[in-house]
């Protein structure tokens, strides 16, 4: 079939187009709204041959095939437009201000964390790359625009020295070979690097030549570690590691603390926003010097040591061991007295406080890109604290979270976004939920006043207020949030 031309396309905040050819409908990458475009129609899945009237927003530059940086393709001041669009839309009839984008300084070469997949190339070479979105296809990636340049630089060698060592990349269908990814930890404040080489069981033929040629490389890699991983599974890491030169961690450093990286550790990918990130919640938060603070889903403890400074203790709560362990060691590294770190789920321990009716002031939630769940916000209820800073990357279940705060008597005061993340299409939310004061206090009145409803009393100037009357004005809070009760909803 011959190639196609569409006028004027129409593009949301997803840079792609839905165009119909054969009474079948694709969806066309790389796009701006209003574009006039030539579709190839002659493969199995159309896609962009030609841009012939061109947006002004965009910029000339090889798309990522892999189809992560899905805004290569425009400006930034575009991308941040966009981004700031689509987020106040999402959460129109919530929040009723204009919620701000904070941008990054620059918008490339700023992950510090890279993992990429081996395969042999034509030439049988040995080749690193990314997943091609929605498949486990490689693509080859040498000079990646987001990570960091001396991650680029050590990859690239890294692939000549396997090569020239004969290491058999891992094979997916066969399930043959030796070595399946690569995984690197760049500390941007510390320019130490760890290089993790993720293999198929203990065996890797040439391990030493490897480890020799890399120091000969002069590459400043400061520590590399073999991690295990056998599993039949789309997990990079397994959890078993041998440490092949070095310490077997670094350090990185962010804002006042520093902070220890493992291979298994999590730590946000980008270091700069990462202090923009914790500074704007902290400065939100409006915290004192008095407060309690739970710091759930608290990883390698990098929020509750930021929290250490503004407030009286934090409890960091976090599932995995070896996150916890961490946190303890960057707790002794910053020397901080006011920080105590458990290991439980989020949801069991916030549970278990509700029981206990224990004193919480603020809630600080950093959960994953599920969300949270009903049962801790549940939680939140019971604890009673002035305040929750809800810190989301994922701002769809962030919203569907804020309606279950909603029913308990929470609104939001507050919404920010980081863009944690340019040219792709991921930001980073903060948001404050506070106690509805207004509600809070007319249930009081409530309470006083069914309590000492007596002759007395009726001759009192607060009158009795129904608690039916109570409920209306919660539903009108509910209605205002842009909540309708269902009582078919799903959380």
């Amino acid at each position: 079939m011959a190639d196609l031309i569409f006028k004027d396309i129409k593009v949301g905040f997803i840079p792609d187009t839905e165009v119909e050819i054969n009474n079948k409908k694709y969806l066309i990458h790389d796009v701006i709204n209003g574009e006039t475009i030539k579709v190839d129609a002659s493969k199995k899945y159309p896609e962009l041959k030609e841009v012939i009237k061109k947006s002004p927003y965009r910029i000339d530059y090889k798309i990522d095939e892999c189809g992560g940086c899905q805004f290569m393709h425009i400006t930034y001041d575009y991308e941040q437009k966009l981004k700031t669009d689509y987020i106040n839309d999402l959460f129109k009839g919530m929040y009723f201000n204009k919620i701000e984008l904070i941008p990054m300084e620059s918008p490339y070469n700023y992950r510090n964390k890279s993992q990429m997949t081996f395969k042999l190339s034509k030439t049988k070479k040995v080749v690193c790359g990314l997943y091609e979105e929605f498949s486990h296809n490689i693509i080859t990636a040498n000079n990646n625009i987001l990570q960091a340049k001396k991650t680029n630089l050590v990859i690239n060698e890294l692939n000549k020295i396997l090569t020239k060592n004969k290491i058999r990349p891992y094979d997916e269908k066969k399930r043959e070979g030796e070595l399946r990814h690569v995984y690197i930890r760049y500390g941007f404040n510390t320019d130490e690097l760890m290089l993790v080489l993720v293999t198929n069981g203990e065996i890797l033929h040439g391990r030493n030549n490897i480890v020799t040629d890399l120091k000969k490389a002069n590459l400043g890699i400061t520590t590399i570690v073999q991690n295990y991983n056998s599993r039949n599974t789309s997990i990079v890491l397994g959890d078993k590691d041998k440490v092949l030169m070095g310490p077997g961690f670094i350090y990185e450093a962010c804002g006042d603390f520093k902070f220890k990286i493992s291979p298994l550790s999590f730590f946000q990918v980008n270091t700069a926003g990462m202090k923009i990130l914790y500074e704007t919640a902290i400065k939100m938060g409006n915290l004192k010097k008095t407060d309690t603070v739970i710091d759930a889903y608290c990883g390698v403890g990098t929020i509750s040591i930021f929290l250490s400074k503004h407030v009286k203790h934090v409890y960091g709560v976090e599932i995995n061991k070896n996150a916890i362990n961490d946190a303890k060691i960057n707790q002794k590294i910053n020397n901080i007295n006011n920080v105590s770190f458990v290991c439980d789920d989020a949801t069991n321990y916030m549970t278990k406080l509700a029981k206990l009716r224990e004193h919480v002031d603020v809630v600080v939630m950093d959960p994953p890109r599920d969300g949270s769940t009903k049962q801790f916000i549940n939680a939140i209820k019971y604890l009673n604290p002035r305040r929750v800073i809800y810190i989301s990357c994922n701002p769809q279940t962030l919203k569907r979270d804020l309606y279950l705060f909603f029913e308990n008597d929470y609104v939001i005061k507050n919404m920010k976004a980081v863009d944690m993340f340019p040219r792709t299409i991921h930001s980073e939310m903060v948001t404050i939920l506070e106690k509805d004061d207004e509600l809070e206090l007319l249930e009081n009145l409530v309470k006083e006043n069914q309590k000492n409803n007596t002759k007395k009393y009726k001759e009192n100037k607060i009158k009795y207020i129904p608690k039916a009357d109570i409920e209306m004005m919660r539903e009108d809070k509910y209605e205002a949030n842009g909540f309708k009760k269902d009582k078919k909803r799903k959380y």
